[in-house]
Protein backbone atom coordinates (compact mmCIF):
# COMPACT_ATOMS: atom_id res chain seq x y z
CA UNK A 1 0.00 0.00 0.00
CA UNK A 2 1.24 3.39 -0.64
CA UNK A 3 2.30 5.61 2.28
CA UNK A 4 4.52 8.51 0.72
CA UNK A 5 1.01 9.87 -0.82
CA UNK A 6 1.75 13.37 -2.95
CA UNK A 7 -1.72 14.36 -1.12
CA UNK A 8 -2.27 12.77 1.82
CA UNK A 9 -5.69 12.57 4.12
CA UNK A 10 -4.97 15.19 6.87
CA UNK A 11 -5.39 15.65 10.56
CA UNK A 12 -5.41 19.17 10.48
CA UNK A 13 -7.79 21.54 9.38
CA UNK A 14 -6.16 24.15 9.16
CA UNK A 15 -2.97 26.56 10.62
CA UNK A 16 -2.46 29.20 12.94
CA UNK A 17 -2.05 32.81 12.50
CA UNK A 18 0.42 34.91 14.86
CA UNK A 19 -2.81 36.38 16.23
CA UNK A 20 -3.79 32.98 17.21
CA UNK A 21 -0.49 32.02 18.17
CA UNK A 22 0.22 34.81 20.62
CA UNK A 23 -3.00 34.65 22.15
CA UNK A 24 -1.92 30.64 23.23
CA UNK A 25 0.91 32.61 25.16
CA UNK A 26 -1.04 35.26 26.54
CA UNK A 27 -2.48 32.66 28.70
CA UNK A 28 0.38 30.93 29.39
CA UNK A 29 2.06 33.82 31.06
CA UNK A 30 -0.80 35.63 32.60
CA UNK A 31 -3.69 33.83 33.11
CA UNK A 32 -4.75 32.15 37.09
CA UNK A 33 -6.59 30.09 36.67
CA UNK A 34 -6.05 27.96 33.79
CA UNK A 35 -9.53 26.34 33.43
CA UNK A 36 -12.76 27.85 33.83
CA UNK A 37 -11.82 31.82 34.36
CA UNK A 38 -12.10 34.96 32.08
CA UNK A 39 -11.04 33.22 28.71
CA UNK A 40 -13.94 30.55 28.92
CA UNK A 41 -16.14 33.22 29.92
CA UNK A 42 -15.27 35.63 27.28
CA UNK A 43 -14.93 32.52 24.56
CA UNK A 44 -18.95 31.50 25.88
CA UNK A 45 -20.12 35.37 25.10
CA UNK A 46 -18.40 35.08 21.74
CA UNK A 47 -19.66 32.01 20.74
CA UNK A 48 -23.19 32.92 21.74
CA UNK A 49 -22.94 36.22 19.54
CA UNK A 50 -21.97 34.73 16.70
CA UNK A 51 -24.33 31.65 17.03
CA UNK A 52 -26.87 34.14 17.29
CA UNK A 53 -28.72 32.48 19.95
CA UNK A 54 -30.76 33.32 22.90
CA UNK A 55 -29.27 29.79 24.83
CA UNK A 56 -26.53 29.27 26.63
CA UNK A 57 -23.43 28.22 25.88
CA UNK A 58 -20.78 26.27 27.59
CA UNK A 59 -17.27 25.32 26.13
CA UNK A 60 -16.61 21.76 26.60
CA UNK A 61 -13.71 19.67 26.27
CA UNK A 62 -14.90 18.03 23.04
CA UNK A 63 -17.91 17.59 21.21
CA UNK A 64 -18.22 13.99 21.91
CA UNK A 65 -18.41 15.27 25.55
CA UNK A 66 -20.63 18.29 24.66
CA UNK A 67 -23.24 15.50 23.30
CA UNK A 68 -22.62 13.40 26.65
CA UNK A 69 -23.94 16.05 28.24
CA UNK A 70 -27.16 16.56 26.37
CA UNK A 71 -27.69 13.03 26.55
CA UNK A 72 -26.78 13.19 30.77
CA UNK A 73 -29.94 15.71 30.92
CA UNK A 74 -32.38 13.69 29.41
CA UNK A 75 -32.23 11.76 32.28
CA UNK A 76 -33.09 8.36 29.84
CA UNK A 77 -35.02 5.28 30.58
CA UNK A 78 -34.27 1.54 29.48
CA UNK A 79 -37.48 2.56 27.96
CA UNK A 80 -37.18 5.38 26.31
CA UNK A 81 -35.43 5.86 22.05
CA UNK A 82 -33.89 7.44 20.45
CA UNK A 83 -33.62 8.33 16.61
CA UNK A 84 -30.00 8.56 15.27
CA UNK A 85 -29.33 8.47 11.62
CA UNK A 86 -27.34 5.15 11.00
CA UNK A 87 -24.55 7.24 8.68
CA UNK A 88 -22.68 9.69 10.90
CA UNK A 89 -19.51 9.41 13.25
CA UNK A 90 -20.16 6.72 16.19
CA UNK A 91 -19.76 9.80 19.04
CA UNK A 92 -22.94 10.66 17.95
CA UNK A 93 -24.85 7.79 19.25
CA UNK A 94 -22.38 6.62 21.80
CA UNK A 95 -23.63 8.32 25.07
CA UNK A 96 -27.02 7.03 24.50
CA UNK A 97 -25.63 3.57 24.86
CA UNK A 98 -25.12 4.42 28.64
CA UNK A 99 -28.35 5.33 29.46
CA UNK A 100 -29.61 1.70 28.05
CA UNK A 101 -31.84 3.44 26.02
CA UNK A 102 -33.30 2.36 22.75
CA UNK A 103 -31.43 3.68 19.65
CA UNK A 104 -33.32 3.72 16.70
CA UNK A 105 -31.22 3.93 13.29
CA UNK A 106 -32.51 6.46 10.50
CA UNK A 107 -31.45 6.61 6.99
CA UNK A 108 -30.54 9.55 4.97
CA UNK A 109 -31.41 11.04 1.72
CA UNK A 110 -29.10 9.79 -0.94
CA UNK A 111 -29.06 13.21 -2.43
CA UNK A 112 -28.49 15.42 0.70
CA UNK A 113 -26.35 12.74 2.83
CA UNK A 114 -28.06 13.70 5.78
CA UNK A 115 -31.25 12.34 7.43
CA UNK A 116 -34.37 11.39 5.72
CA UNK A 117 -36.99 13.49 7.13
CA UNK A 118 -39.64 10.20 5.44
CA UNK A 119 -37.66 7.17 6.89
CA UNK A 120 -37.90 9.52 10.06
CA UNK A 121 -41.76 9.98 10.46
CA UNK A 122 -41.87 5.65 10.23
CA UNK A 123 -39.79 5.86 13.47
CA UNK A 124 -41.37 7.95 15.67
CA UNK A 125 -43.50 6.59 18.56
CA UNK A 126 -44.83 7.44 21.33
CA UNK A 127 -41.56 6.34 23.45
CA UNK A 128 -39.65 8.72 21.19
CA UNK A 129 -37.57 11.03 23.83
CA UNK A 130 -35.13 12.88 21.54
CA UNK A 131 -34.21 12.87 18.21
CA UNK A 132 -30.11 13.66 16.85
CA UNK A 133 -30.06 15.53 13.91
CA UNK A 134 -26.69 15.53 12.16
CA UNK A 135 -25.45 18.02 9.75
CA UNK A 136 -23.03 15.95 7.78
CA UNK A 137 -20.34 17.01 6.08
CA UNK A 138 -20.89 20.61 6.89
CA UNK A 139 -24.62 20.85 4.97
CA UNK A 140 -27.97 21.39 7.11
CA UNK A 141 -30.03 18.77 7.90
CA UNK A 142 -33.43 20.34 6.93
CA UNK A 143 -34.32 20.86 10.76
CA UNK A 144 -37.41 23.06 9.91
CA UNK A 145 -39.18 19.95 8.15
CA UNK A 146 -38.08 18.18 11.53
CA UNK A 147 -39.03 20.36 13.47
CA UNK A 148 -42.75 20.56 12.13
CA UNK A 149 -43.15 16.84 11.80
CA UNK A 150 -42.87 16.84 15.64
CA UNK A 151 -44.77 19.55 15.91
CA UNK A 152 -47.07 19.12 19.53
CA UNK A 153 -44.87 16.13 20.41
CA UNK A 154 -42.71 15.73 23.41
CA UNK A 155 -39.71 15.30 21.84
CA UNK A 156 -36.82 16.98 22.19
CA UNK A 157 -34.03 17.87 19.46
CA UNK A 158 -30.35 17.19 19.57
CA UNK A 159 -28.43 19.67 16.75
CA UNK A 160 -24.81 17.93 16.13
CA UNK A 161 -23.14 20.71 14.34
CA UNK A 162 -19.75 19.12 14.73
CA UNK A 163 -19.23 19.41 10.82
CA UNK A 164 -20.74 22.20 10.57
CA UNK A 165 -20.16 25.39 12.26
CA UNK A 166 -21.21 28.54 10.11
CA UNK A 167 -23.79 26.65 8.12
CA UNK A 168 -27.20 28.41 8.00
CA UNK A 169 -31.08 28.44 6.81
CA UNK A 170 -32.46 31.29 5.60
CA UNK A 171 -29.97 33.07 7.32
CA UNK A 172 -30.37 31.41 10.71
CA UNK A 173 -27.31 29.32 11.31
CA UNK A 174 -27.64 25.57 12.47
CA UNK A 175 -27.28 25.13 16.58
CA UNK A 176 -30.50 27.29 17.28
CA UNK A 177 -32.88 25.29 16.22
CA UNK A 178 -32.75 22.64 18.56
CA UNK A 179 -33.26 21.87 22.52
CA UNK A 180 -29.44 21.41 22.03
CA UNK A 181 -26.57 22.04 19.69
CA UNK A 182 -23.34 20.43 19.95
CA UNK A 183 -19.85 22.00 17.69
CA UNK A 184 -16.77 20.57 17.61
CA UNK A 185 -13.00 22.19 17.56
CA UNK A 186 -11.48 18.38 16.69
CA UNK A 187 -8.30 18.97 14.89
CA UNK A 188 -10.15 18.33 11.38
CA UNK A 189 -12.57 20.77 12.10
CA UNK A 190 -13.15 24.12 10.03
CA UNK A 191 -11.51 25.57 13.37
CA UNK A 192 -9.51 23.64 16.05
CA UNK A 193 -8.59 24.64 19.57
CA UNK A 194 -5.52 22.90 19.32
CA UNK A 195 -6.93 19.39 18.87
CA UNK A 196 -9.54 19.01 20.97
CA UNK A 197 -12.36 21.31 22.14
CA UNK A 198 -16.04 21.78 22.07
CA UNK A 199 -19.06 23.61 22.65
CA UNK A 200 -22.84 22.61 23.88
CA UNK A 201 -25.41 24.83 23.19
CA UNK A 202 -28.70 24.80 25.32
CA UNK A 203 -31.58 26.53 23.65
CA UNK A 204 -34.25 24.88 26.36
CA UNK A 205 -34.03 26.75 29.68
CA UNK A 206 -35.62 23.78 31.04
CA UNK A 207 -31.62 21.68 31.05
CA UNK A 208 -29.47 24.55 31.19
CA UNK A 209 -29.18 24.57 35.00
CA UNK A 210 -27.93 20.96 34.79
CA UNK A 211 -24.94 21.42 32.83
CA UNK A 212 -22.95 23.43 35.37
CA UNK A 213 -22.70 20.43 38.02
CA UNK A 214 -22.30 18.24 35.18
CA UNK A 215 -19.82 19.85 33.21
CA UNK A 216 -17.25 20.01 36.76
CA UNK A 217 -17.40 17.16 39.05
CA UNK A 218 -21.02 18.35 40.57
CA UNK A 219 -18.88 21.16 42.35
CA UNK A 220 -21.41 23.69 44.19
CA UNK A 221 -20.74 26.03 46.92
CA UNK A 222 -21.91 24.79 50.53
CA UNK A 223 -25.21 26.58 51.37
CA UNK A 224 -24.91 28.93 54.53
CA UNK A 225 -20.70 29.05 54.41
CA UNK A 226 -19.81 31.26 57.58
CA UNK A 227 -16.54 31.08 57.08
CA UNK A 228 -15.16 30.52 53.14
CA UNK A 229 -12.81 27.64 54.01
CA UNK A 230 -15.36 25.39 56.07
CA UNK A 231 -16.59 23.00 55.55
CA UNK A 232 -14.49 23.27 52.29
CA UNK A 233 -14.16 24.90 49.35
CA UNK A 234 -16.88 22.84 47.38
CA UNK A 235 -19.51 20.79 47.72
CA UNK A 236 -20.50 18.03 45.15
CA UNK A 237 -23.96 17.74 44.57
CA UNK A 238 -25.91 15.10 42.24
CA UNK A 239 -27.70 17.26 39.48
CA UNK A 240 -29.68 14.05 38.07
CA UNK A 241 -30.55 11.43 40.17
CA UNK A 242 -28.32 8.37 39.13
CA UNK A 243 -26.33 10.55 36.77
CA UNK A 244 -22.73 10.58 38.06
CA UNK A 245 -21.02 14.27 36.98
CA UNK A 246 -18.22 14.61 34.81
CA UNK A 247 -15.23 16.53 34.21
CA UNK A 248 -15.65 18.88 30.99
CA UNK A 249 -14.50 22.25 31.11
CA UNK A 250 -12.77 24.04 28.14
CA UNK A 251 -8.89 25.09 29.26
CA UNK A 252 -8.09 28.69 28.91
CA UNK A 253 -5.84 28.07 26.35
CA UNK A 254 -8.25 26.64 24.07
CA UNK A 255 -10.71 29.59 25.11
CA UNK A 256 -8.76 32.17 24.35
CA UNK A 257 -7.91 30.66 20.89
CA UNK A 258 -11.14 29.60 20.06
CA UNK A 259 -12.00 33.76 20.37
CA UNK A 260 -9.51 34.71 18.18
CA UNK A 261 -10.60 31.91 16.06
CA UNK A 262 -14.37 32.86 15.54
CA UNK A 263 -13.74 35.69 13.61
CA UNK A 264 -11.87 34.01 11.50
CA UNK A 265 -14.44 31.43 11.13
CA UNK A 266 -16.47 32.49 8.00
CA UNK A 267 -13.47 33.47 6.18
CA UNK A 268 -11.98 30.20 6.18
CA UNK A 269 -15.52 28.60 5.43
CA UNK A 270 -15.56 30.71 2.33
CA UNK A 271 -12.61 29.21 1.04
CA UNK A 272 -13.79 25.79 1.45
CA UNK A 273 -17.00 27.01 -0.31
CA UNK A 274 -15.07 28.61 -2.66
CA UNK A 275 -12.95 25.47 -3.71
CA UNK A 276 -16.32 22.57 -2.87
CA UNK A 277 -17.73 24.65 -6.08
CA UNK A 278 -14.62 24.78 -7.75
CA UNK A 279 -14.62 21.14 -8.09
CA UNK A 280 -17.82 20.10 -8.16
CA UNK A 281 -18.53 22.21 -11.08
CA UNK A 282 -15.31 20.55 -12.59
CA UNK A 283 -16.83 17.09 -12.15
CA UNK A 284 -20.79 18.28 -13.72
CA UNK A 285 -19.57 16.46 -16.55
CA UNK A 286 -19.46 12.91 -15.02
CA UNK A 287 -23.67 12.41 -14.68
CA UNK A 288 -22.28 9.10 -12.02
CA UNK A 289 -20.81 11.26 -9.49
CA UNK A 290 -22.95 12.77 -7.25
CA UNK A 291 -22.21 15.34 -4.38
CA UNK A 292 -24.54 16.89 -1.92
CA UNK A 293 -27.38 18.60 -2.82
CA UNK A 294 -27.37 22.18 -3.36
CA UNK A 295 -30.24 23.30 -1.43
CA UNK A 296 -31.57 26.73 -2.06
CA UNK A 297 -31.64 29.10 1.28
CA UNK A 298 -29.38 26.43 2.47
CA UNK A 299 -25.71 27.67 3.49
CA UNK A 300 -23.07 24.36 3.08
CA UNK A 301 -19.85 25.06 4.81
CA UNK A 302 -18.57 22.21 2.94
CA UNK A 303 -16.42 20.30 6.23
CA UNK A 304 -15.42 17.34 3.64
CA UNK A 305 -16.02 16.56 0.23
CA UNK A 306 -17.89 13.56 0.03
CA UNK A 307 -19.87 11.84 -3.19
CA UNK A 308 -21.43 8.80 -4.58
CA UNK A 309 -20.14 6.76 -7.59
CA UNK A 310 -23.67 5.61 -9.50
CA UNK A 311 -22.23 2.34 -10.81
CA UNK A 312 -24.67 1.51 -12.43
CA UNK A 313 -23.53 1.09 -16.58
CA UNK A 314 -19.93 2.01 -15.38
CA UNK A 315 -16.92 -0.55 -15.94
CA UNK A 316 -15.83 0.36 -12.95
CA UNK A 317 -16.51 0.87 -9.38
CA UNK A 318 -16.02 3.16 -5.68
CA UNK A 319 -12.90 0.88 -5.16
CA UNK A 320 -11.11 1.05 -8.47
CA UNK A 321 -11.40 4.27 -8.65
CA UNK A 322 -9.82 4.92 -5.00
CA UNK A 323 -7.21 2.54 -6.30
CA UNK A 324 -6.11 4.42 -9.49
CA UNK A 325 -6.16 8.04 -7.50
CA UNK A 326 -3.95 6.05 -4.75
CA UNK A 327 -1.49 4.40 -6.68
CA UNK A 328 -1.22 6.39 -10.15
CA UNK A 329 -1.68 9.73 -8.80
CA UNK A 330 -0.61 9.58 -5.02
CA UNK A 331 -3.83 10.86 -3.51
CA UNK A 332 -5.38 9.72 -0.07
CA UNK A 333 -9.07 9.41 -1.68
CA UNK A 334 -10.95 7.69 1.58
CA UNK A 335 -14.13 5.68 2.82
CA UNK A 336 -15.69 6.98 5.98
CA UNK A 337 -18.54 6.73 8.41
CA UNK A 338 -19.31 2.87 8.49
CA UNK A 339 -23.14 2.47 9.36
CA UNK A 340 -23.42 2.40 12.65
CA UNK A 341 -25.73 -0.60 12.69
CA UNK A 342 -22.75 -2.65 11.22
CA UNK A 343 -20.25 -2.32 14.02
CA UNK A 344 -20.64 -5.20 16.37
CA UNK A 345 -20.28 -2.73 19.38
CA UNK A 346 -23.98 -1.40 18.49
CA UNK A 347 -25.44 -4.60 17.59
CA UNK A 348 -25.63 -5.24 21.17
CA UNK A 349 -27.83 -2.17 21.95
CA UNK A 350 -30.27 -3.01 19.09
CA UNK A 351 -30.25 -6.95 18.27
CA UNK A 352 -32.24 -6.39 15.28
CA UNK A 353 -31.03 -6.91 12.11
CA UNK A 354 -31.16 -3.55 10.30
CA UNK A 355 -30.63 -2.40 6.69
CA UNK A 356 -31.28 1.01 5.63
CA UNK A 357 -31.39 0.49 1.75
CA UNK A 358 -29.99 4.29 1.10
CA UNK A 359 -27.86 4.27 3.95
CA UNK A 360 -25.91 0.89 2.79
CA UNK A 361 -26.15 2.19 -0.96
CA UNK A 362 -24.34 5.28 0.05
CA UNK A 363 -21.76 4.10 1.89
CA UNK A 364 -21.06 1.18 -0.41
CA UNK A 365 -20.00 3.88 -3.65
CA UNK A 366 -18.89 6.67 -0.98
CA UNK A 367 -15.58 8.53 -1.82
CA UNK A 368 -14.17 11.19 0.05
CA UNK A 369 -11.49 13.55 -1.73
CA UNK A 370 -9.03 15.16 0.80
CA UNK A 371 -10.17 18.65 1.85
CA UNK A 372 -8.06 20.82 4.43
CA UNK A 373 -8.36 24.56 4.06
CA UNK A 374 -4.71 24.52 4.12
CA UNK A 375 -4.10 22.19 0.75
CA UNK A 376 -1.93 24.45 -1.37
CA UNK A 377 -3.86 26.22 -4.79
CA UNK A 378 -1.15 24.16 -7.12
CA UNK A 379 -1.98 20.66 -4.84
CA UNK A 380 -5.81 21.29 -5.09
CA UNK A 381 -6.11 21.93 -8.77
CA UNK A 382 -3.60 18.89 -8.90
CA UNK A 383 -6.30 16.84 -7.36
CA UNK A 384 -9.13 18.41 -9.81
CA UNK A 385 -6.82 17.26 -12.85
CA UNK A 386 -6.30 14.05 -11.66
CA UNK A 387 -9.68 13.08 -10.57
CA UNK A 388 -10.11 13.77 -14.39
CA UNK A 389 -7.93 11.70 -15.55
CA UNK A 390 -8.68 8.82 -13.42
CA UNK A 391 -12.00 8.83 -14.66
CA UNK A 392 -11.33 9.01 -18.30
CA UNK A 393 -8.65 6.11 -17.62
CA UNK A 394 -11.27 4.41 -16.24
CA UNK A 395 -13.90 4.50 -18.53
CA UNK A 396 -11.07 3.12 -21.31
CA UNK A 397 -11.14 0.24 -19.11
CA UNK A 398 -12.55 -2.78 -20.98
Amino acid sequence: MKNNFKINWSSRSHKFTATEKKAVIEVMNRADPLTQGKYLQKFENDFKKYLGTKGKVFGVTSGASAIELAAASLNLKATDEVIIPAHTYCASALPFTRYKSNIKWADIDLETMTISEDHLKKLISKKTKAIVVVHLYGLPSNILKIRKIIKSKKILLIEDCAQALGAKIKNKKVGTFGDFAVFSFHAQKNITTLGEGGVLVVNNKKYEKFIPGLRHNGHREFLKKKKYWQPAMVDVCEDIKGVTPFNFPMTEVQANLGSKLIKRIDRLNSKRIKRAKKFIKSMKVYHFLKFQKNIKNFKNVYHLLPARIVKEGLNFDRDKFISVMSKKFGIKVIVQFYPLYRYDFFKKYNKKKISLKNTDLFFDNMISFPFHEWMSEVNFNYMINSTHKTIKYLLKLK
